[in-house]
Parts: C-alpha cells; sequence; structure tokens
C-alpha cells in the first residue's frame, strides 16, 4: 500500500456511519493510510461491503450495526474496537438523522429537534465518553465532529438540523478544552458533499441551481473530497490542531 501508509500506521479509527457517504470514503482513506478501522451504521450489509472492498485494497476494518444516540450501541462499538485491536485513537462522529426542511411555525419542530440532537449530539457526546478513559490511558486520541454549514448560516427551514450541529461545536470545544491536558484533540469538519441523502434532497426540493450558486469553487463536493482532511486531523500533522472548525465545503461558509 506504499509509503503513504505509514501516515496512520498503528492506529485504530471508529467511523460512525461508514456504510455510505463520506463515512464510507473517510474509512476507505483511514485504512489506506494504515488504520485499522471499525465502521458503524444501520444496515449490516453495507457496512460489510465497504469492509470487504478496504480488505481486498489490503487494509482492515470490521464492520457493526450501531445506531448514533444509542448509548449501549456506542459502549457496545468502544468495546468492540477493544477487543478486536486493543485501543481507540481515532474517534470520527459522522452519523446523523438529517431531518428534512420544516418551517419554524410547524408543530411538528419540536419533535424533529429532538430527533436530530439524540442522533447528532447525544450520539456524539456518548462516543466521546465512552473512548475517553481509553484515550486517556494510552497517551492521547483524535476526535472528529461533524458539523454543517448551515448551523453557520442558519438556513430557512433546517432549525432541528442546524442546532444540534451548532451544538456539536460547542462540544467539539468545551471537550478540546477540557481534554487538552490528556493529549486529545477535538475539532469539528463542516463537509459538503454528494452523498445519498444530499443527491436526494436536492432533486426532491427542486433546489440544485440555487445550493451550487453558494459554492465559491462552483461545484459541489464529493465525499472523497471530504476524507483528506479528516486523515489529517487523525494523524499526528496535525498534532497542534484542536478546538478548530473547518469547512470542506468549496467556500460556501467562511468564518
Amino acid at each position: 500500500m506504499g509509503e503513504s501508509a505509514q501516515r496512520l500506521a498503528g492506529k485504530v479509527a471508529i467511523v460512525t456511519g461508514g456504510g455510505q457517504g463520506i463515512g464510507e470514503a473517510i474509512a476507505v482513506g483511514y485504512a489506506a493510510q494504515g488504520a485499522k478501522v471499525l465502521i458503524t451504521g444501520r444496515t449490516k450489509s453495507k457496512l460489510d461491503d465497504v469492509a470487504a472492498r478496504i480488505a481486498a485494497a489490503g487494509g482492515t476494518a470490521t464492520g457493526i450495526e450501531a445506531l448514533a444516540g444509542n448509548k449501549e450501541h456506542a459502549v457496545a462499538t468502544v468495546e468492540r474496537a477493544l477487543t478486536e485491536w486493543g485501543r481507540v485513537d481515532v474517534l470520527v462522529n459522522n452519523a446523523h438523522t438529517f431531518t428534512d426542511y420544516l418551517p419554524l411555525e410547524d408543530p411538528k419542530m419540536e419533535e424533529n429537534c429532538h430527533t436530530d440532537f439524540q442522533s447528532a449530539f447525544f450520539g456524539s457526546l456518548q462516543l466521546m465518553q465512552a473512548c475517553f478513559p481509553h484515550m486517556v490511558s494510552q497517551g492521547g486520541g483524535s476526535i472528529i465532529n461533524m458539523g454543517t454549514g448551515f448551523s453557520i448560516r442558519c438556513e430557512p427551514g433546517f432549525l432541528a438540523y442546524a442546532a444540534s450541529k451548532e451544538a456539536i461545536r460547542a462540544l467539539t470545544k468545551t471537550a478540546a478544552r477540557e481534554w487538552g491536558k490528556h493529549n486529545i484533540r477535538v475539532n469539528t469538519i463542516l463537509p459538503s458533499a454528494l452523498t445519498p441523502k444530499a443527491i436526494w434532497y436536492l432533486e426532491d426540493s427542486g433546489t440544485y441551481d440555487l445550493e451550487l450558486s453558494k459554492v465559491a469553487m462552483g461545484r459541489f463536493g464529493e465525499p472523497q473530497d471530504i476524507a483528506p482532511t479528516a486523515v489529517f486531523l487523525a494523524s499526528d500533522d496535525s498534532s497542534f490542531v484542536t478546538g478548530q472548525t473547518i469547512g470542506v465545503e468549496g467556500g460556501t461558509t467562511m468564518l
């Protein structure tokens, strides 16, 4: 797998939502760089397909069913990584529920907020807490949370999604402050890519041209565009980077 495989050699990574889209691209990227990868998701067959593709390329990966926001699943996920490989160096909280467009005044808004917060915010928190003692004992680790430019721009119709993701940025920065002394780094990526869900939304809502017009680079991203930044944040190259929000979305959101 070449010299570049050594960039994450010896590291163990958990990537949630690794059966498709951005999570899949990150998992494949990590394995190509030498990490052992545990991928989670709702559909075992998708996870098995990704793990098989990684194995065929000479990498190491295992897939297990787990839902973001389920505390028992979070604990079991971390325990599985420890059982398989004895450590957890990297956690990527990528698997989050995305509720569709809903006006603020809609009676279902409160329910949508509960759904998004349970999956995104509490799901990330649960896995971070489960990884924490193991990262402390091994001398550090890297946690990568997924935000969204929607939480910065506050696009109409996406309060639940934006609020839960902005809460994740607060979680990231708080953890970076509290856990820096343990050499645990925590950062947020704002990704934008044509995942299956994003493609469905753009087609269903008829907003393809409108959303494209917001991208400074004039094209939508692909999942593979996100993976290199996730590799950087997982690697020792980013050993002095923590508490940051990094947009990988072609300049749609500029901080």
